[in-house]
């Protein structure tokens, strides 16, 4: 992927984390690094004419994202659920004249540059026209890549489902349960970290 796509990246990292109990879900550990800057940094590896982060400048991972070429803004409506990150994507991606966005999930530390290339390489046959997204099974998913016609009903999302019913549709490239893992629950960060450490 080269500069030239117009594809726009967003990290969305302004979940709120209940499941988790108090700690900072994002700055826990995973290996050697906070949780939210591995997917963050396989993001930043990909020729995205732009980076952002959803979530908050003084985040504990915000310097880190800085350091990674993204911009980092903030998400003051995030307590009424993940549509608000997809909704304030879609509208930077907009104003920015991004030909695509591709979403990822701050929390998915196993997705790769290869499945996102999978991924971006998919949406190229379309000809930028079809949404394309993840699956696990047949489960849609982030990582996802809209076009610039989704962008629009995007912006009409609502509620903490995220962009999942514009995704009914979707071409669908596999990946396997490990790659699409999110982290929800200190036992889900604990399993990753163990399978981290075996495989560095």
């Amino acid at each position: 992927m080269n500069k030239k796509s117009g594809m726009m990246l967003a990290l969305l990292a302004a979940g709120q984390s209940r499941r988790f109990g108090d700690q900072d879900k994002l700055g826990a550990l995973l290996g050697d690094r906070m949780l939210g800057l591995h997917a963050a940094a396989t993001g930043a590896e990909m020729g995205f004419v732009g980076k952002l982060v959803i979530g908050t400048r003084d985040h504990v991972c915000a310097a880190g994202w800085r350091d990674m070429g993204y911009e980092v803004l903030d998400n003051d409506k995030a307590a009424q659920g993940q549509a608000t990150s997809v909704r304030l994507a879609a509208a930077c991606a907009i104003d920015a004249g991004a030909s695509s966005l591709c979403i990822m999930l701050a929390d998915m530390p196993f997705v790769t540059r290869d499945h996102i290339g999978k991924l971006v390489e998919a949406f190229d046959q379309t000809d930028g026209t079809r949404t394309v997204a993840s699956a696990r099974g047949k489960q849609p998913m982030p990582p996802a890549i809209f076009p610039t016609d989704a962008l629009a009903e995007l912006l009409q999302l609502q509620g903490d489902t995220g962009a999942r019913k514009l995704l009914r549709d979707a071409i669908l490239v596999a990946g396997s349960d490990r790659l699409l893992t999110d982290i929800d629950t200190p036992d889900d960060l604990a399993e990753a970290d163990q399978y981290f450490r075996q495989v560095r």
